[in-house]
C-alpha cells in the first residue's frame, strides 16, 4: 500500500508545489530561449550556447559547476550539490542538450498556445532539462537542496549515441545511488522502467565490375548479393522475443549499365536482453560470411551499441516510489517499456536503479509536429522534486556489492 505521508511531509510537498508554481513562467521563458537556439548534435557552437543558458540559470543555486570540454562536439555540463561534492552517493539527474534537427530545418519556432507548446526539442529534450533544473530550484527555494547529494549531468551528443559522454556516465554511475532521466513522458503519464538495447552495423559488399551488356548469369554483382542479404537480415525479426532488425539505408553502383562492384547497407537492431543481442550479432555475421552470389564478399562493421535497460527489480522499486509520489499529487503515472534507447541504458548497465521519462508530457518528437502539453512542464518538475525528496528521506543507497540496490 502507498505510504501515508506525515504532516511534516505534506507540508514540505505543499511548499515545493508553491515554489514550482511561482517559477512556472520563468521555466517557460528558459525553455523558449533553449528551443530557439538551434543545437543539432554536430553543431558545437549551438549546443554550447544551450549549455550556457542552463549554466547561467543554475548559477544562483551555488552548485559546483564543471564544464567538460570537447573539441568536436558540444561541452558537457556537470552540476553538483555540496553534499555530493563531499563524497556521499548522489542521486543523478540527466538530460541532453542536442536535438536531431539540422541547421537547415524549417522547424525553428517556439509556439505557445496556452495548452500546448511546439518547437524543436521542446520535449526531446530541452523541456526535460528545464524540469530537472527547476526541481533543484524548488528544493533550494524550500531550503532543502544543500543537504541532498545530487548531481545533474547534461551531455551534448545523446542523439548520435553519446560517443564522448558514455565514459562520463559510467564514471558518474560509480558515484551515484540512483538515477532519474528526463526524456519525455508518455501521453498517459508513463515513465520508463526499461528500454530495448540497440546495435548498429554497416554491411559492405564487394563484387566485380563489368559492362551490363556483356554480363552473364555468373555476374558478380555487389547489389545482387546485397539484395539477398537484406532479405535474410529482415528475416531475423522476432516479435515474440522483441528482436527488431531493420535495414534502413542501402546504396551502391555507379550506373544502370554497369555491374556494381560495391554496395552497402546500414542496419539497426533492437533487443530486450543482452543474450539476444549477442545471438542476433552472430546471425548477422553468419549471413555476411556466406555469400549467395559467386565472386562477391561481404564485410561487417559495428557502428555503435547500447545495452538494454532491463526492467530490473531495482528499477521497479524506484518506480514504485515515484508512483506513490505521483498518486499523492493526483498525477497520472504508469510504467513503460520503451523501444528507443537513451543514456539510461548505460547507467542501468553500470548497476544503477534508473527510471527515465520524467520529463514533460508530449509527442511527435523527432518530427516537425513535436509538442509538449504545457501544464506538464510544472507538473513533472514537481513530481521530480518530491521524488528526490522522498529518496533522500528514505536514505536510498546502493550497498557495496549490490547491483542497483536499495
Amino acid at each position: 500500500m502507498p505510504a501515508t505521508p506525515s504532516t511534516n511531509s505534506r507540508t514540505l510537498r505543499n511548499r515545493l508545489a508553491a515554489a514550482v508554481g511561482r517559477r512556472e513562467e520563468e521555466m517557460l521563458r528558459l525553455l523558449e530561449a533553449m528551443v530557439l537556439q538551434q543545437s543539432p548534435s554536430r553543431y558545437k557552437k549551438g549546443v554550447d550556447a544551450v549549455g550556457a543558458l542552463v549554466a547561467a540559470a543554475a548559477q544562483p543555486l551555488g552548485l559546483c559547476q564543471t564544464t567538460c570540454e570537447e573539441k568536436e562536439f558540444g561541452n558537457h555540463l556537470l552540476l553538483r550539490t555540496s553534499a555530493a561534492e563531499g563524497g556521499a552517493p548522489a542521486i543523478l539527474l540527466f538530460g541532453h542538450l542536442d536535438t536531431v534537427f539540422p541547421l537547415d530545418s524549417p522547424f525553428t519556432t517556439f509556439v505557445d498556445d496556452g495548452r500546448t507548446v511546439r518547437g524543436p526539442g521542446v520535449i526531446d529534450m530541452k523541456g526535460g532539462v528545464v524540469c530537472a533544473l527547476y526541481a533543484l530550484k524548488a528544493l533550494a527555494d524550500c531550503g532543502l537542496l544543500a543537504d541532498i547529494p545530487l548531481a545533474l549531468l547534461c551531455n551534448s551528443e545523446e542523439e548520435i549515441g553519446s560517443p564522448t559522454s558514455t565514459a562520463l556516465f559510467r564514471e558518474e554511475a560509480r558515484r551515484s545511488c540512483a538515477a532519474l532521466g528526463f526524456e519525455c513522458g508518455g501521453l498517459a503519464g508513463e515513465v520508463v522502467t526499461g528500454r530495448k538495447g540497440r546495435s548498429g552495423w554497416r554491411l559492405s559488399v564487394s563484387g566485380r565490375a563489368g559492362h551490363a551488356a556483356f554480363a552473364g548469369k555468373d555476374k558478380a554483382s555487389a547489389i545482387l548479393e546485397l539484395a539477398h542479404e537484406v532479405i535474410l537480415l529482415e528475416g531475423l525479426n522476432d516479435a515474440e522475443r522483441g528482436i527488431v532488425v531493420n535495414v534502413g539505408v542501402v546504396g551502391g553502383g555507379i550506373g544502370p549499365n554497369t555491374v556494381s562492384d560495391s554496395a552497402f547497407a546500414e542496419i539497426d537492431t533492437r533487443f530486450l536482453r543482452q543474450d539476444d543481442a549477442l545471438a542476433t550479432a552472430e546471425r548477422i555475421a553468419d549471413i555476411a560470411a556466406r555469400p549467395t552470389v559467386a565472386g562477391t564478399k561481404a564485410t561487417l562493421l559495428a557502428t555503435g551499441s547500447r545495452p538494454p535497460m532491463e526492467q530490473s527489480a531495482a528499477n521497479t522499486r524506484l518506480y514504485g516510489l515515484i508512483k506513490e509520489e505521483a498518486d499523492q499529487l493526483c498525477l497520472p503515472c504508469a510504467a513503460e517499456l520503451r523501444s528507443g534507447v537513451s543514456d539510461a541504458n548505460t547507467l542501468c548497465h553500470a548497476g544503477l536503479a534508473v527510471v527515465d521519462g520524467l520529463g514533460p508530457i508530449g509527442a511527435c518528437d523527432h518530427s516537425e509536429r513535436e509538442y509538449m502539453v504545457r501544464a506538464s512542464l510544472a507538473e513533472r518538475t514537481l513530481l521530480a522534486a518530491t521524488a528526490i525528496l522522498r529518496l533522500h528521506e528514505e536514505g536510498w543507497t546502493r550497498p557495496a556489492g549490490e547491483t542497483g540496490g536499495r
